[in-house]
């Protein structure tokens, strides 16, 4: 009897001790989950942070480095030959051109030129006949010898007058005719002259029944608008004469390009009339106003480049040189333009490594398999190179080179894609085109 309950007692002992082992293993479970959670939940945020730090990350193979020829460059100092480009016309100063015109009009006698020729300041391009012209010298000639017996009677009067013995009123009818008769003599005297006629030798009594169209400047005939026979009436223009060996360049310069001209920079220019020949020229003047339709304004340089034959209207392009700038350059074709900013891609040190997928495979009972990985993922990887875009801001260009300027430092001696930059895009918009999916 004492042997069964002491048997009885036992098996309840026994049953107590499992039953408070049983309800401490679920706090045990609870906590040791908590901290699994947590340290999942820190791999995924790490995992997540990664995956923003990747933004921007492209990487080529063997095959597609070869395929578009990758040249790796730096940025590199520097001196930029800076010059602004430019287009417009041959024009002509206004006193380097000039149009003949009558003073009064007549009927075309000859014409002495032809479009084309050379002529010098003074020489006869036409002659002129008209009846009014022999009887404006005839009104001259009259008035100049009526003027002789006023101005003599004047002296008389003003003597006698002076004495007190002619009288006051005498002497005044006097004065006013003979100032009319100079008055009038003087204006004669003026058309003359503006005719090319001679007024010394008509006073003389000699009449030139020809008035003569002549040239005011020296240059080149451009233009004949009459016949012999045909009547001009006064301020017709008949001939236009310009000057070449004053023509000058008169280029348009835009709004950007404003601050970087100066008078005296050179401008070489070539002409349609003349395409494979550089003409040089030398900026003179600098327009103190824009041209609202382009926003540009106009510059003026004389043409130092001579024995050249050059018209008027001439359609030119050219370059101005400016001052020499010293900055930090890439090869044009390193930049990249995508949604209005430029980037350029640098090379990143190290092989590419899918951190992400890796952290996924892995748990905790698998590190000690962690250096049998990473051989298999470097040997997958091998020939891989790896690209970052970043971002930077460009400025003046010269010979293939524009100037850069960085938004974020980089490392010394950075590798950047100096070929195929645009490939490089192409093939990290296909990346986010599959992240996305």
């Amino acid at each position: 009897m004492k042997t069964n309950i002491k048997f009885i007692i036992g098996i309840i002992t026994m049953a107590v001790l499992m039953t408070a082992c049983d309800s401490s293993s679920p706090k045990e479970k609870d906590e040791h989950g908590e901290q699994e959670s947590a340290v999942h939940g820190e791999h995924k945020e790490e995992g997540h942070e990664e995956e923003e730090e990747e933004e921007g990350i492209v990487s080529l193979t063997e095959q597609q480095m070869d395929a578009i020829g990758l040249k790796m460059v730096q940025i590199e100092k520097r001196t930029l030959n800076m010059a602004v480009f430019a287009s417009g016309t041959l024009e002509m100063a206004p006193q380097d051109k000039a149009d003949v015109s009558p003073v009064i009009g007549g009927i075309v006698k000859s014409i002495n030129v032809f479009e084309g020729d050379k002529v010098r300041k003074g020489q006869i391009l036409a002659t002129l006949e008209h009846p009014d012209f022999i009887q404006l010298q005839q009104d001259y000639i009259n008035t100049v010898n009526s003027l002789e017996y006023l101005e003599k009677d004047y002296e008389r009067q003003k003597k006698l007058y002076e004495e007190k013995v002619g009288s006051g009123k005498d002497f005044q009818k006097t004065s006013a005719d003979y100032l009319n008769s100079k008055s009038n003599a003087e204006a004669l005297k003026a058309k003359l002259n503006m005719l090319g006629i001679n007024s010394s030798e008509v006073a003389k009594g000699k009449i030139y029944p020809l008035v003569n169209l002549t040239s005011p400047i020296n240059g080149i005939v451009s233009l004949v608008e009459t016949n012999v026979g045909t009547y001009i009436e006064p301020l017709t223009k008949v001939f236009e004469i310009v000057d070449n060996e004053k023509i000058h360049a008169d280029l348009m310069v835009f709004e950007k390009d404003i601050d970087k001209i100066k008078l005296g920079q050179k401008v070489y220019f070539s002409t349609t009339g003349v395409p494979d020949k550089i003409l040089e020229a030398k900026i003179f003047a600098i327009s103190p106003s824009f041209e609202q339709s382009p926003k540009a304004m106009h510059i003026h340089a004389n043409i130092l480049t001579k024995d050249i034959k050059l018209l008027p209207g001439m359609y030119i392009k050219g370059k101005v040189t400016a001052n020499d700038v010293e900055a930090n350059v890439l090869p044009e074709h390193a930049i990249v333009t995508e949604e209005g900013k430029t980037y350029i891609f640098v090379k990143k040190e190290g092989k590419e490594h899918d951190h992400g997928h890796e952290k996924e495979e892995q748990s905790n009972d698998e590190h000690a398999h962690e250096s049998e990985k990473d051989e298999h993922h470097e040997g997958h990887e091998e020939g891989k190179w790896v690209f970052k875009m970043v971002e930077v801001i460009t400025g003046d260009k010269s010979d293939g080179y524009i100037e850069i300027k960085l938004l974020q430092p980089l490392p010394k001696n950075a590798q950047i894609a100096g070929t195929g930059a645009y490939y490089i895009l192409a093939e990290m918009g296909k990346g986010e085109t599959e992240h996305s999916h």
